[in-house]
């Protein structure tokens, strides 16, 4: 019997003094670019390893001021393949005060993790250890979020509907025909803990349990690992744990008899490091039997994806940010990667009505203030006991009254809501505004009422409901608006998949309430997930490497249409191939490859694909092949930012299909839209079935030269700023001598105009601290120590270069470089969005620059010409262009900053 394989759920300092020569002739930007081979990476990756050099390279010092939350003092120390000296980096380690291993991964990536007093502790590793591939800062995730905290926890689930979502994707008729239900299948949650008392998943943990793995790496402070996984201060990783395997009378998971494995990475508060999540994937791994591609968590999915462990990564819950928001690890090729559709049913908290209300005054325990305010409506008391024994008798027989419905624990928008004084209820002279029925229409406002003398018992009361009550959702089965959209940074297509993540209802810790309703690709996923373990149950003899498993889930997925607006299919981006069919899976007897096609942009098209149907059955099949577009997206506005909301529109790609091949063309849109254009290649059979059902391979591609896009927002350009978030200011006399493209306007003061919300923005991302100003001769000058370097990405780009040039000269590609800034070589950089925390890049230069063996040099005020005159400099930033080729200076846009003059 084959073993299952096991699923899981899921960023140097010398001192010297560099004395810099007079203004020389242009220098080929070339030159520059080849000493960034060298300092980027080694010559490992950009460019090939290079045979004729020496084995160890000189490693890579990855920036630490351009990498998005990285944890201080914290670093990655990646070793070449051939490095074996683990003994001697150990002995290192124990002897010198200043390093605190953190973790070690020498039997999977040949790298350690380690904390460092201060950067020059990074000084004596590289000198003592030769061998060192890379260095680079540990990065911070945040914790995983649901949208709107919509939490209605409850103890009481009798309510509920075992397959309230189960019904769509086809896991209810898998239960109920194939009598398919996880058993003897492992699956690891690495997520915040579960609560595993619960009575829904085992009530205990360990061997025999239904949680019968994991380990606790933080422990509720942070701080504190223990070998006991279990938690009741945090809710996410028990409603994941729940969406996957629960079983109890009123709910059930997917795979309801599989085995958990849970490992906790987060605790009670905030987030957690990505070497403890590579530490979790690991022993989750073990146990069982960000973007980039190259982002270190997505390289170890691909990595254990070759090794039989199967990566489900949730595609995040940033829709409303735009298109290119693929994060690590869910941008690994081998990851199965998940969007969110909306649960057909959703559970709300109600009140009803309590019909003992209606009874008459008198029978009221306070009377004699109730008799007094029935009066004023001139109704006499026998009047009321006729009206009410009438009501009554109404009541009877007939169904409990309606449900009303609302939303309690969720942070709720009411910017756009109008606020309605209910007349004449602000007048002061009517008593009893609340006493009497509301005639006016209150739709979608907020009513303002004077409640005066009458009291809290007149009237109908409203009772809380007892436990959620269900209701139909009419966004059920489309796409959630919250679910982030692809492609990744290299139009690679994600998401894969879709399932569903909106107003899922699931366990949560006991002290929590039990159960509650939650949304997010965080659902999303591990049903994915459960899914996954009903496949291996069910094909015990298939083909079970992680490419077969998405390739069969993609296939046979049905696309979702646009809920609103464009009325077809939504876009690829958000959906992937669509909703999972668990039958068809389960069932079909044929496959599809590819599964799914990325074409790039239509300047760089891959425009011919051929595509191949392996039919495992004993009958022959036809089929009908044609093509159906989706919407097409617009990916950025009219200042050429991501848009955050992008516009559906019509993109149909023109396409031949002939016995063996289908030929790509882009749509007819307008190339400097760069639209995003998708649909699917369908596959219909004669007769429809479980075992022959319609097939769809994803397709999706830019129409545009994807080349062309500014990685820079040239509108911003490249900006200088004190401690405090100031701009380093112009005098009157000074001038900007840059390309002219990309410099601020200056004001009638010499300043930089910088519009206040961008202003307010570039303060807050900067902190405080003390600032420069003008120097004698005009130019704006500043301690290098504290100075900003603050620019905005429109797109994501592969390497990014800063160095220091002279202030002559126009041509960015032909300037005088003084040197690459310490820290001023970065990969993978993200795009930058329009929210605050992340709508700038901002590097903090603390004067070095970095020499031709990489080490660091100071810079110093010097004199130039023996007549004592200050330098003037310029900052250049040079970004590799999409499909851009190293060894082409071309392929890189450069900017330059405004002179300015170093003190």
């Amino acid at each position: 019997m084959k073993i299952p394989p096991f699923i899981l759920s899921t960023t140097l300092a010398t001192i010297a003094v560099l004395t810099l020569t007079p203004h020389v002739a242009g220098q080929k930007f070339s030159q520059i670019l080849n000493r960034v081979k060298i300092i980027s990476d080694g010559g490992t990756t950009v460019g090939g390893y290079k045979h004729h050099q020496k084995q160890f390279q000189e490693p890579i010092i990855r920036s630490s001021e351009l990498i998005e939350n990285k944890l201080p003092n914290a670093y990655w120390i990646d070793f070449h393949d051939q490095f074996d000296q683990h003994a001697q980096f150990s002995q290192l380690v124990q002897s010198h005060p200043g390093i605190t291993l953190r973790h070690e991964f020498w039997d999977s990536i040949n790298a350690v993790s380690i904390s460092v007093r201060d950067e020059s502790v990074l000084k004596d590793i590289l000198k003592q250890i030769a061998g060192i591939k890379m260095v680079e800062p540990v990065v911070m995730h945040e914790r995983p979020e649901t949208i709107n905290h919509e939490i209605h926890a409850y103890g009481d689930a009798s309510k509920t509907k075992k397959y309230d979502h189960h019904a769509l994707t086809g896991v209810k008729e898998v239960h109920d025909s194939l009598k398919l239900y996880g058993n003897g299948i492992k699956i690891g949650i690495i997520d915040s803990g579960v609560d595993y008392h619960h009575p829904a998943l085992g009530g205990c943990f360990g061997p025999g349990c239904k949680v019968a793995y994991g380990t606790d790496f933080v422990g509720d402070d942070g701080r504190s690992p223990d070998d006991d996984p279990m938690t009741d201060c945090d809710g996410h990783g028990t409603h994941v744990a729940g969406i996957i395997a629960a079983n109890d009378t009123s709910f059930i998971g997917v795979a309801p008899q599989a085995t958990l494995g849970a490992y906790r990475v987060f605790g009670c508060q905030g987030g957690t490091s990505n070497d403890l999540i590579m530490k979790a994937l690991l022993r989750a791994a073990g146990d069982g039997p960000g973007g980039w591609r190259q982002d270190r968590e997505a390289r170890l999915a691909d990595e254990l994806a070759k090794n039989g462990t199967i990566i489900v990564a949730a595609m995040g819950n940033e829709g409303q940010m735009g298109l290119f928001e693929a994060s690590s690890p869910g941008v690994a090729g081998a990851a199965i990667t998940v969007a969110s559709t909306e649960n057909e049913f959703r559970s709300n908290m109600y009140f009803t009505v309590d019909e003992k209300s209606l009874k008459p005054a008198h029978d009221d325990d306070d009377e004699d203030e109730n008799r007094s305010h029935d009066d004023d409506d001139g109704d006499d008391d026998d009047n009321k006991e006729e009206k009410h024994a009438k009501h009554k008798k109404q009541l009877r027989g007939k169904k409990p009254p309606r449900a009303i419905l609302y939303l309690g624990d969720v942070d709720m928008n009411l910017s756009n809501t109008t606020l309605v004084a209910v007349s004449p209820g602000t007048s002061g002279k009517v008593a009893n505004d609340a006493c009497k029925p509301i005639t006016q229409d209150l739709t979608g406002k907020i009513a303002l009422i004077r409640r005066g003398d009458c009291t809290f018992k007149e009237g109908i009361k409203l009772i809380p409901g007892k436990g959620p009550r269900q209701v139909y959702n009419p966004s059920g089965g489309f796409l959630s608006i919250f679910s982030s959209m692809g492609p990744d940074s290299e139009l690679n297509s994600k998401p894969d998949i879709a399932a569903p993540g909106g107003q899922i209802w699931s366990t949560f810790p006991i002290k929590l309430g039990s159960y509650a309703s939650l949304s997010g690709t965080s659902m999303a996923t591990p049903y994915i997930v459960g899914c996954v373990g009903l496949y291996l149950e069910g094909l015990p003899d298939g083909d079970r490497s992680a490419s077969a498993i998405k390739t069969a889930f993609q296939n046979t997925a049905q696309p979702r249409k646009q809920e609103k607006g464009f009325k077809g299919y939504a876009s690829v981006t958000q959906q992937g191939a669509g909703l999972l069919s668990m039958m068809d899976i389960l069932s079909s007897k044929v496959i599809v490859i590819p599964s799914h096609i990325s074409l790039n942009d239509t300047e760089h098209i891959n425009a011919r694909q051929q595509i191949t149907i392996i039919n495992s059955g004993q009958t022959p099949l036809e089929y009908e092949v044609d093509i159906v577009s989706a919407a097409g997206l617009k990916p950025f506005d009219a200042k050429m930012m991501v848009e955050k909301n992008p516009l559906p529109v019509e993109a149909k790609a023109s396409v031949e299909i002939s016995q063996k091949t289908i030929t790509f063309t882009g749509p007819n849109t307008d190339p400097t839209k760069f639209v995003i254009y998708s649909g699917y290649v369908r596959l219909t059979p004669a007769t429809v079935s479980h075992q022959s059902p319609v097939m769809h391979i994803p397709y999706m591609g830019m129409r545009g030269d994807f080349k062309k896009i500014d990685i820079l927002d040239s509108s911003f350009g490249l900006r200088l700023f004190d401690a405090r978030g100031r701009p380093i200011r112009l005098s009157p006399t000074g001038s900007g001598t840059g390309t002219g493209k990309g410099h601020p306007t200056v004001g009638t003061d010499g300043a930089p105009i910088i519009p206040v919300d961008v202003s307010e923005t570039i303060g807050n991302e900067i902190g405080n601290g003390h600032s420069t100003g003008d120097s004698a001769d005009g130019h704006p000058h500043s301690s290098a120590s504290d100075m900003k370097i603050v620019f905005r990405m429109v797109t994501a780009s592969e390497i990014l270069v800063l160095d220091l040039v002279s202030a002559e000269g126009q041509d960015p590609y032909q300037v005088k470089s003084y040197g690459i800034l310490k820290g001023g070589v970065a990969r993978f950089v993200p795009r930058n969005d329009q929210l605050e925390g992340n709508a700038f890049q901002v590097m903090v230069w603390n004067g070095e620059l970095l020499r031709e063996d990489g080490t660091p040099e100071s810079v110093k005020r010097v004199g130039g010409g023996g007549g004592g005159e200050k330098l003037t400099f310029r900052l250049r930033i040079s970004l590799l262009k999409h499909f851009g080729n190293i060894e082409n200076d071309m392929d890189f846009e450069s900017h330059l900053s405004d002179p300015f003059t170093l003190s």
